[in-house]
């Protein structure tokens, strides 16, 4: 496989785990300062919290995109050391997150 197309998904990796941990902070950010109001109250809404997250997100993990190939550009066997990292990471704070603040 050519170099520039391991650096690339490499990269990608790293936008998927940063939209992972960006929407772990962001709903904990939310619970916490912006509590919901109760659904029984609430019948309809114009706007959706949780697809704002997901927007925000995901925006945040198109950021660590360029941090992922920067790093995969100077050397893919550390990026590949700190994507499994990261990865970790991300995996074990929105299994808390669920866990915790659902």
């Amino acid at each position: 496989m050519p170099a520039t197309r391991r650096r690339l998904f490499v990269a990608l990796a790293f936008g998927f785990a940063g939209a992972a941990l960006a929407y772990v902070v962001l709903r904990l950010i939310e619970s916490r300062w912006f509590p919901e109001p109760d659904p029984a109250i609430v019948v309809w809404s114009d706007r959706s919290r949780f697809v704002w997250r997901a927007l925000l997100a995901a925006y945040a993990g198109g950021a660590a995109v360029f941090g992922g190939h920067a790093l995969a550009s100077r050397s893919i066997e550390a990026a590949a050391v700190w994507l499994v990292r990261f990865t970790f990471a991300a995996a074990i704070a929105l299994a808390l997150q669920g866990a915790l603040v659902p």
